[in-house]
Formats: structure tokens, sequence, C-alpha cells
């Protein structure tokens, strides 16, 4: 029961058995709890950034079936607006990235 409710966490199995080894409560100690906690933590920024990505993604998925159902020139400024201010935030993580071909969409 506890790998299938850690696989429905998202944790892998190669996780599961390297951090997350089920002992017995006698047998735990504070440096293994803290170590796991840790590890769970991490795990939790982790899937809370992966939740974040997936709000803005729906998002634009929304704003996308809305202008392609009602095509008007403000739908149209809305959906390039946002995605204007999604690819602001992707530049913000990924400095990497080029403003190539950007000229032409701003405005």
């Amino acid at each position: 029961m506890n790998i299938h409710i850690m696989r429905y966490a998202d944790f892998t199995l190669e996780e599961i058995k390297g951090k997350l080894r089920f002992r017995k409560m006698e047998n735990i100690d504070s440096t293994y709890c803290e170590e796991v906690a840790a590890f769970l933590d991490a795990k939790n920024a982790e899937t809370r950034k992966k939740i974040n990505h997936l709000v803005k993604v729906s998002r634009l998925l929304n704003i996308a079936a809305e202008t392609l159902r009602d095509f008007n020139n403000e739908s149209d400024q809305r959906l390039a607006e946002f995605v204007r201010e999604l690819y602001k935030d992707i530049r913000e993580n990924e400095p990497g990235i080029s403003m190539e071909g950007c000229d032409q969409h701003q405005g």
C-alpha cells in the first residue's frame, strides 16, 4: 500500500527504494527522519513548481480556445498579451532563450 501511495504522489521507484525505506517505528533515528523530511520538502517544492507550470499551460489553452471560438481583434490581443507575459516568464527562468523573431509580436 505504501508503495502505491508513493507512486500516486509521483515518486519514482528509485526514490522510494533509496530515500523512503520504510522501517519499523522502533528502528527510526532522528538523522534519518531529518533526511527524509528534507527530501519530502524538496519533492513538494518540485510538485508546486509543476502545478504552477500546469496552471499557466491550462490558462494558455483556455485563452487560445476562447480566441478561436470568438475570433476578433480584442480576443486576439488578449491571447497575444498572455503569450508575451508567458514568454517573459520563460526567458526569466531560462536566460539562454533569445528574443529573435519577437519584434514582430511586440505592440
